[in-house]
C-alpha cells in the first residue's frame, strides 16, 4: 500500500464523520491508526525549525538520547534542505518506543502547533487541544513538563533575547569543547547542549530532582519574570512530596510575584558534607582510569587457542563507543588520567592492566573499565578468547604499590551461564600471586548485571549500566561515597524497562574497609583535560 495515500486517507475518512464527536477514547483509537511508515511523510511536512522543536520534546528527557539527538541535529543543521527532509528522526524514535511513541508524538505535534500534520493524520485540532492542553505551559500528559515549558519559553523570546541568553550562559558556564553552533534561532539546540553538560537537569517525569536554577536566575536578572515564573510553576506543580534518593528535588518557594525566592531555599549547589574518617581521593593524584573498549571481534587465533573460541561468532557491540566517550569525560573531570584502548586481544588486555598497575605507585587509586561480551565470571578479548574476571582482580591485588588503595573494576558484559562456554577461559594460569587476604582490601567490582543474566545495551545511546553509572558519579560524587553511588546506580537501572519490558539489575561486591570518595569537583573543574590514550 502506498503510505502517502494512507497518510492522507485518514484525513478524508475523518472529515466524513460529524464534527465534535471525538472523545478521549476515540483519540486513542485514532492514534492506533497512525503507522510507522507515515512518519517520513510527517517529517516531510515539517520545516527544520519544527523538527528541532519536535526532536527536543521527544528526545530531551534522557541524557543519552539528548546526546544522540543533539549530534543528529548539528549534522542536519549543516546539511542542505534536501538532506534533512529525508532524515529518519521520527522513525528512530518509534523504534525506541514501539509501544508508546504515538501518544508522545501526537502530544509533541500539538505542543508545536503542527495542525496541518495532525489534520492529515485524521485528528481534530480542537479535540486534541482540549485533551492535551498545549496552551498550558506547566502541564503535560506524556512529554516531560519541563521540556514543554522550555519550548514555550523558546517561542516567547525574541531572536535578540535568545542571542543574548546564549552568549551570557556560554560565557559564564564554559565547559568542555565548544558547541560550534551559532544560530540562536534554534534555541532548543543550545538547551540540549546544556542538558548534556548537566548545566540544567529535568529530573524524573514529575520534575523530582530537576535543576533549572541557572535559567531561573538568568531570567530574573534580565527582567524576564514571566519565563522564570513558568519554570518555577512547572517544578512546583509537577513535583511530588517524596523524591527518589538518586535525584534529590529542589523545590523553589515563590514570593508574592510568583518568582523563586533564593534566600528561603537551598541552592542546587548545596551538597551534603562528606563523612569523617573516610578515604578522600585527591584530584592531583586521583589515578589512572583504564578503559578497554571491545567493539569488534575476530576468531583468527593460533591453533593452540582455537579450542577456547566460543561456538558462534561474537557480533559487533554497536553503541559501546558512547560508553567509552562518557566514561572518558566523567573520569577526566574527576582528575583521572584516562587511557582508552579499543579492540584488544586477551594478552593485550593483561598487558595494559599490568602497565597501569606499575604506574600507580604515586597515585591514589586505579579504575579499570572493561566493555565487552562475556559469560558468567568472564569477559572476552577482541580475539574471542576470554579472561576470568577473578584473574583480573588478582592481578590488581598482586601489586604492592596498590595495597589498600581503592581498585575499582567496572564490567559491562553479559554474564549468562551457558554450558557451551563455561570452559572458554584463559588457557593458561596467570602469574598473579597474592599471599595475604589483606591484599584484597579496598578491591571493588561493579558489574552491569547479576550472574546468570544478559546485560542490555542500546545500539545508539550506549548501555544502561555505564550511562547510569556516569550520571550518578556526575550528580553525587561531591556528596556520596563510592558504595552509595553504586547503590543509586542499581536502583536507577532496576527501574528501567526495555522495548519488550526487559529488565536488568547490576551487581557490586568487594572489600572496602572505609568510605571512599571520588575527588571533589566544582564549577571551575568542568573543563575536560587532555589525557593520554584518548
Amino acid at each position: 500500500m502506498n503510505r502517502s495515500v494512507c497518510y492522507f486517507s485518514l484525513f478524508r475518512v475523518f472529515c466524513t464523520s460529524p464534527p465534535n464527536t471525538m472523545s478521549g477514547h476515540n483519540i486513542l483509537t485514532q492514534l492506533e491508526s497512525i503507522h510507522v511508515l507515515d512518519l517520513p511523510y510527517v517529517e516531510r511536512d515539517l520545516n527544520f525549525a519544527q523538527m528541532v522543536s519536535l526532536s527536543f520534546l521527544l528526545y530531551g528527557d534522557e541524557h543519552s538520547t539528548a546526546t544522540y539527538i543533539l549530534q543528529k541535529l548539528l549534522v542536519l543543521a549543516r546539511a542542505t534542505a534536501s538532506d534533512w527532509s529525508h532524515s529518519d528522526i521520527l522513525s528512530q524514535y518509534a523504534k525506541s518506543k514501539p509501544q508508546t511513541w504515538r501518544k508522545y508524538l501526537v502530544e509533541a505535534l500539538c505542543i508545536i502547533g503542527a495542525r496541518q500534520v495532525l489534520r492529515k493524520l485524521g485528528l481534530c485540532w480542537q479535540e486534541l487541544r482540549t485533551h492535551y492542553l498545549p496552551h498550558v505551559g506547566e502541564i503535560s500528559l506524556h512529554i516531560h513538563p519541563l521540556l514543554k515549558s522550555l519550548y514555550t519559553i523558546c517561542e516567547e523570546l525574541t531572536l535578540a533575547q535568545r542571542g543574548r541568553m546564549v552568549l551570557d550562559i556560554k560565557e559564564k558556564n564554559s565547559v568542555g569543547d565548544p558547541l560550534r553552533f551559532y544560530d540562536p534561532e534554534y534555541l532548543e539546540i543550545f538547551l540540549l547542549d546544556w542538558l548534556t553538560r548537566r548545566l540544567i537537569r529535568l529530573g524524573d517525569i514529575n520534575a523530582n530532582g530537576s535543576d533549572v536554577q541557572l535559567l531561573i536566575e538568568y531570567f530574573k536578572f534580565n527582567d524576564l519574570h514571566a519565563q522564570a515564573t513558568l519554570l518555577v510553576k512547572t517544578v512546583n506543580t509537577n513535583a511530588t512530596s517524596s523524591c527518589s534518593p538518586a535525584t534529590p528535588n529542589v523545590l523553589l518557594p515563590m514570593d508574592g510575584n510568583g518568582i523563586a525566592n533564593e534566600s528561603s531555599s537551598p541552592t542546587a549547589a548545596a551538597s551534603r558534607p562528606r563523612a569523617k574518617n573516610a578515604l578522600q581521593l585527591s584530584r592531583e593524584k586521583a589515578g589512572i582510569a583504564l578503559i578497554i573498549n571491545q567493539q569488534k571481534f575476530y576468531r583468527d587465533v593460533s591453533d593452540d587457542h582455537k579450542v577456547y573460541l566460543p561456538p558462534i561468532e561474537l557480533p559487533p557491540r554497536n553503541g559501546t563507543d558512547m560508553d567509552k566517550q562518557r566514561l572518558t569525560n566523567v573520569f577526566s573531570k574527576l582528575g583521572y588520567r584516562v587511557e582508552a584502548h579499543d579492540n584488544l586481544d586477551h594478552l593485550s588486555m593483561l598487558h595494559h592492566i599490568r602497565q597501569a598497575c606499575e604506574r600507580s605507585l604515586l597515585l591514589d587509586s586505579l579504575v579499570v573499565c572493561i566493555l565487552s561480551h562475556g559469560f558468567e565470571e568472564a569477559v572476552y578479548g577482541a580475539n574471542s578468547i576470554a579472561l576470568r574476571i577473578s584473574d583480573i582482580e588478582n592481578v590488581l591485588c598482586s601489586y604492592e604499590n596498590l595495597y589498600e588503595k581503592p581498585k575499582l573494576v567496572v564490567i559491562q558484559a553479559c554474564q549468562e551461564n551457558k554450558e557451551d562456554q563455561e570452559n572458554n577461559a584463559l588457557p593458561y594460569k596467570i602469574d598473579a600471586s597474592t599471599k595475604s587476604p589483606f591484599q584484597y582490601l579496598n578491591m571493588l567490582r561493579a558489574m552491569s548485571t547479576v550472574p546468570g543474566f544478559p546485560a542490555l545495551r542500546h545500539t545508539q545511546t550506549g548501555s544502561w549500566f555505564i550511562q547510569c553509572l556516569c550520571d550518578a558519579i556526575v550528580e553525587h560524587s561531591n556528596s556520596d561515597h563510592i558504595a552509595d553511588i553504586l547503590t543509586i546506580v542499581i536502583n536507577n537501572v532496576a527501574n528501567k524497562r526495555g522495548n519488550k519490558n526487559e529488565t536488568m539489575v547490576p551487581w557490586t561486591g568487594g572489600a572496602l574497609r572505609q568510605h571512599v570518595y571520588f575527588p571533589p569537583t566544582s564549577a571551575t573543574d568542568k573543563v575536560v583535560p587532555d589525557s593520554p590514550g584518548q
